[in-house]
């Protein structure tokens, strides 16, 4: 069998098993997100992985998401001197506690309230920024739904300060069912398998999950905003109208 047949084949399995192990995950994942919708909550998204931009302004996508980038830098020009010399590192604890105490000051400028959800998305599940995100949402009264992975997520350390891991804190985790690595494929000759699951995982059940959470609102009586294909004919003046209504309503 061909390299591209077993990749097929494992990206079929593994959507099968999303479907037949996470179909009620994402329904109280999407019961939990209509419910703060249609009271009157925001939506907000943290993605760490590689589909940042799937859920963001898409043709049948929500206007309701309201994705958070976090961003630390310093500007600081390099002495003539110092060129050519390496930096001092810091031990990963030293790291994990700066990033953790640099995180407290960027959620104090996020613009979310009690009320509110979060999809916090991270394959691994283990880092400061995602697990952090999660801890202070629910600090705030905010509720958090996750997407990680809970294999990949128990075999590797929790590289943040709170020793912790992503499903271990949200309201509601959906497995996305990656392996460990991510990477899905062993290949004779080569010493690490080729081909990770996370995106396409990510993609299947995060618009599962939005399919869910329109039904939950209609449901409710609540009409979301919907993005229309600016390449449709009148694409570009519907969501122009479609925007100034969710700048209304929020929904």
């Amino acid at each position: 069998m061909t390299l591209r047949d077993q990749w097929m084949d494992r990206a079929e399995a593994l959507l099968r098993q999303i479907r037949a192990e996470q179909g009620e995950q994402i329904l109280r994942a999407a019961r939990l997100l209509a419910e703060c919708l249609a009271s009157g909550g925001a939506l907000h998204y943290y993605d760490s992985g590689h589909c940042t931009g799937e859920l963001l302004n898409r043709a049948g996508g929500l206007f309701a998401i309201n994705q958070i980038q976090l961003n630390l830098s310093a500007t600081h020009p390099l002495p003539p001197r110092h060129r050519g010399k390496p930096k001092e590192a810091l031990a990963p604890e030293e790291e994990w506690q700066l990033e953790g105490e640099a995180l407290k000051l960027l959620c104090a400028q996020l613009n979310w309230q009690p009320g509110d959800a979060l999809l916090d998305c991270s394959v691994s599940g283990a880092r400061t920024v995602p697990v952090g995100l999660a801890l202070e949402a629910r600090r705030r009264g905010i509720k958090v739904v996750a997407i990680t992975s809970y294999a990949y997520s128990s075999a590797v350390p929790a590289r943040n300060p709170w020793g912790k891991k992503l499903y271990e804190v949200a309201d509601v985790a959906i497995d996305n069912c990656v392996p460990i690595g991510d990477a899905s494929l062993p290949v004779a000759g080569l010493e690490t398998p080729i081909c990770p699951l996370s995106g396409l995982a990510f993609v299947y059940i995060s618009w599962a999950l939005v399919a869910a959470l329109v039904e939950e609102l209609l449901a409710r009586g609540v009409m979301p905003t919907v993005f229309r294909s600016v390449n449709l004919a009148d694409g570009p003046e519907f969501n122009e109208r479609a925007r100034q209504r969710y700048e209304e309503l929020g929904i």
